[in-house]
């Protein structure tokens, strides 16, 4: 059994840019938005997460950075977990950039000035695959991208609080229309976004349970 706090943070939101944090960023092709998407992905986590900790006898305390069309910048999503003596952090996103680059990656705060690197890759690594693993199983056009390390905000270990473990995951380019069916407007996107959803409960209690 486990203790732990969990920040799931649904990346975007609102109208306008705040502290390094846009209001939106990717589109489908259908019109969903991508704060809208991970709001969407975040609440779902947040109920598999519950039912997974419930079925396995463990105790989460699980927060959510936001949980309506509002934005907060990088430092107030980060700084929900550091008020909160978080152990995880996971931020939600979704990529676009050229409407046929494919794949799933998943991003650490860059080595220079992270102070639990390699708890964070581990942590990285296990959310990457257990995203990959679902979406390839429905769409095996979809790549594995991997951890990468960059220097974002919201990954920033001294506002997290310390040695939060966080990463961010970019879950699919949603602006692929195949993307776009997979998980808005195709028959299975309520089952692949399920399937998503409780496998990174279940990345996220494992990390927990087995660090």
């Amino acid at each position: 059994m486990a203790t732990a706090t969990i920040v799931i943070d649904p990346g975007h939101g609102g109208s306008g840019s705040i502290g390094g944090s846009d209001g939106n960023h990717a589109v489908s092709a259908s019109g969903v938005k991508e704060k809208d998407l991970t709001l969407i992905f975040a609440n779902l986590v947040k109920t598999e997460l519950q039912s997974a900790a419930t079925s396995g006898g463990h105790t989460l305390n699980i927060i959510m950075t936001r949980t309506g069309d509002t934005n907060l910048s990088l430092e107030a999503r980060a700084n929900v977990a550091r008020t909160n003596h978080a152990d995880r952090f996971l931020s939600i996103h979704f990529n676009a950039f050229n409407g046929v680059s494919r794949g799933v990656e998943t991003y650490v705060r860059r080595a220079l000035d992270n102070v639990n690197l390699e708890e964070d890759r581990r942590f990285a690594r296990r959310i990457q695959n257990a995203v990959f693993d679902v979406i390839e199983g429905f769409d095996i056009k979809s790549k594995d991208r991997g951890v990468k390390e960059e220097k974002f905000g919201v990954l920033n270990d001294q506002a997290l609080g310390g040695h939060c473990r966080a990463c961010l995951l970019e879950v699919e380019f949603l602006d692929v229309p195949a993307v776009d069916m997979l998980l808005n407007t195709g028959p299975n996107a309520g089952a692949v976004r399920l399937g998503i959803a409780q496998a990174i409960a279940k990345a996220i209690i494992k990390d927990v349970v087995t660090p």
